[in-house]
């Protein structure tokens, strides 16, 4: 009989505690007081559950959910909802995938409420379509009773019939100095409107350095996310000898729609001068110079016209073109040589 009252009595405490959980939920104290969606540079303020964001999207868009959550209780009642979380979903834009944002945790106070904004941005490749979004929150009070706030809204994309977008643009090197040849230009366009585009011309120019180069890329398809919407390629160019240094503009240009219509993006190559070093570091004498060069034995001076630059200067060409000056020093040791040899021989007479 204790058995079945005890069985009878765990029975009603599991249903109260179902009923209580039930109607908190129902009566959830944790609830959006406001909600804001910029998208773009435009913004559709408070919005409540099932409305349709008043500005379309479209590819590459920022689109920014700025959502206040409030703690609904009474100061009378006194509870606090503590680990908060906010939650944006964007479902099935990024190819089928959805897009999602969670906030940090936070608490409220009762009475209290706090603003967060999380941020995305449209796919570049996306589909023209109508988008489910899901806001939900959820904390818990102090009493361990779960709250929870959720909300559905609609985001719309829109996209331009003809537009494509060069997504990649870079050089390799995008710094020369003595090395100018084969310089590479990566370039990637990828249709992102809802037409098939037609007869694409993909360039890359820069008329100072003699660059004009251009490719046929054919055909690119309005499919989002497949090879056939999209072109790669790399351009290679030398840069002329001659060139002087600075910083020049590389215009990477699609031509689509008939030649009606362009993207285009601009990349900058420096060109520096080459280094150069001369007898190891030594600096050069600029043309027709004269050298002063002092003879250790006399210090007498004698003027030598520096060669040429590129000249190789050897001994043997050194000692011809100064004949005189050699033949001085040989005399000087001679005499040298000379005087020595009477001192020693002076001396040994008078021993």
């Amino acid at each position: 009989m204790n058995i079945m009252k005890a069985q009878k009595l765990l029975l009603f405490l599991i249903i109260s505690m179902f009923l209580v959980n039930v109607a908190y939920a129902a009566g959830s104290k944790l609830i959006f007081s406001d909600v804001d969606v910029k998208v773009g540079s435009k913004t559709s303020k408070n919005l409540n559950d099932r409305d349709t964001i008043d500005d379309e999207a479209e590819p590459g868009d920022s689109i920014e959910f700025r959502v206040e959550t409030s703690n609904n209780f009474t100061s009378t009642e006194d509870l606090k909802i503590e680990d908060i979380s906010v939650t944006v979903t964007i479902e099935g834009i990024d190819d089928g995938d959805d897009l999602e944002e969670e906030s940090q945790d936070f608490n409220l106070n009762p009475g209290r409420d706090k603003k967060i904004t999380l941020k995305f941005q449209t796919p570049i490749e996306v589909d023209e379509d109508s988008f489910d979004v899901t806001i939900h929150a959820e904390g818990e009070d102090e009493n361990g009773t779960d709250h929870e706030a959720d909300m559905r809204l609609t985001l719309e994309v829109d996209k331009e019939s003809h537009l494509l977008k060069i997504t990649r643009a870079s050089l390799s090197p995008a710094e020369v100095s003595c090395n100018r040849k084969n310089v590479q230009a990566a370039v990637t366009v990828i249709n992102i409107g809802n037409e098939d585009e037609e007869d694409v011309t993909v360039q890359v120019l820069n008329s100072d350095l003699g660059v004009e180069l251009s490719q046929d890329a054919g055909e690119l398809t309005a499919e989002p996310n497949e090879d056939e919407s999209r072109f790669s390629h790399i351009f290679a160019f030398n840069v002329p000898s001659d060139a002087e240094a600075g910083s020049y503009p590389v215009v990477v240009r699609a031509l689509y729609d008939e030649n009606r219509k362009k993207a285009e993006e601009t990349i900058t190559l420096t060109v520096s001068d080459c280094e150069t070093s001369a007898n190891n570091g030594a600096k050069e004498s600029s043309e027709g110079e004269d050298v002063t060069v002092i003879t250790p034995t006399t210090g007498r001076t004698t003027t030598v016209v520096q060669p040429e630059p590129g000249t190789a200067v050897t001994t043997e060409s050194f000692f011809k073109s100064n004949a005189f000056v050699v033949g001085i020093i040989i005399a000087e040791i001679v005499a040298v040589i000379v005087g020595i040899a009477l001192v020693v021989s002076l001396f040994r007479r008078k021993g």
